[in-house]
């Protein structure tokens, strides 16, 4: 297997950074590197393991409003009444109700967007849609998850996320950059590609580390179930199509789900089969990347 990889990643002449395969007990690092990486959205998977020990700790409840906590940032009378029907479900969801993708990087930069105001330009983009009922994928829902843990309990969310995960799976070199007096959430993370596959191993091992309950396992249930069908998402001919959306993963084919990043970051799951394969690359074209499995996964 690990030869015909190799081969595939030589034939589609892919810029591969790491590549991590664990199967069942065996740990194999075919592509490795010590330099940090960004992990670009797969930065979401950590918000949503953030959220789901806040929400244990009674800090959140999934069902909770969360429009006071935002609302002296709203100038669009339009958007009001649809932000009033946000949920800290809703922001895990991607059902906010945009149309379109909001704050990536292509348009922070082609709009010189300023980045200590994203949370006034996200809040006030006119909502097109109800919320709580179509998925569009966005980088605002992980960001205003940042910023509620800063407005209801003045707790900066990397430093939520290094006391509560990185600190206990032994994540110590690393870097985030902030959006004004925010964590992104969303973005802008760069971690160790060893550290990066622990993200994953978290998951297949429903949230411990090395006999450590990291993340409650509940929780690791209800980010990798279906909670949100994605047909618009859905791109038959990949390997691994988004048929739908767990909290900030996507749920593919065969018991596959998987969180990916801009530039080819992937991690990919399969708990059926004791499967973790994280891989960050530099590659544009994303497809490509998955092709490297093709009749293999």
């Amino acid at each position: 297997m690990i030869d015909e990889i190799m081969k595939r990643i030589d034939e589609f002449e892919l810029s591969i950074d790491s590549l991590y395969i664990q199967s069942k007990d065996s740990l194999n690092v075919i592509i490795n590197s010590d330099k940090l990486h960004e992990l670009r959205s797969c930065s979401k998977l950590l918000v949503a393991m953030a959220m789901g020990i806040a929400i244990e700790n009674n800090l959140f409840s999934l069902e909770e409003n969360i429009y006071n906590y935002i609302e002296e940032y709203i100038t669009n009378d339009n958007n009001r009444e649809k932000i009033k029907k946000w949920t800290i479900r809703t922001l895990l969801t991607h059902t906010t109700g945009y149309d379109k993708m909001l704050m990536s990087n292509k348009e922070i930069v082609d709009k010189n967007l300023d980045k200590s105001k994203l949370l006034e330009y996200a809040l006030n983009y006119d909502i097109a849609n109800e919320p709580n009922a179509t998925y569009t994928y966005n980088n605002v829902e992980p960001f205003i998850i940042s910023v509620l843990f800063k407005e209801k309990y003045n707790i900066d969310l990397e430093d939520y996320i290094k006391e509560n995960i990185f600190n206990k799976i032994e994540i110590n070199n690393y870097s985030w950059e902030k959006y004004g007096e925010y964590c992104p959430g969303c973005t802008g993370l760069y971690l160790l590609p060893k550290d990066f596959h622990k993200l994953g191993m978290l998951i297949l091992n429903d949230g411990v580390y090395n006999n450590v309950s990291v993340v409650p396992s509940n929780w690791i249930n209800e980010m990798i179930k279906l909670q949100i069908k994605t047909p618009n998402l859905v791109k038959i001919e990949r390997l691994f199509p988004k048929y739908g959306a767990g909290y900030f993963t996507f749920i593919s084919r065969d018991g596959y789900v998987f969180r990916d990043g801009t530039n080819g970051q992937y991690i990919i799951i399969n708990k059926n089969k004791k499967l973790v394969i994280s891989i960050m690359s530099s590659e544009k074209d994303m497809s490509k990347i998955t092709e490297i499995f093709r009749n293999i996964l």
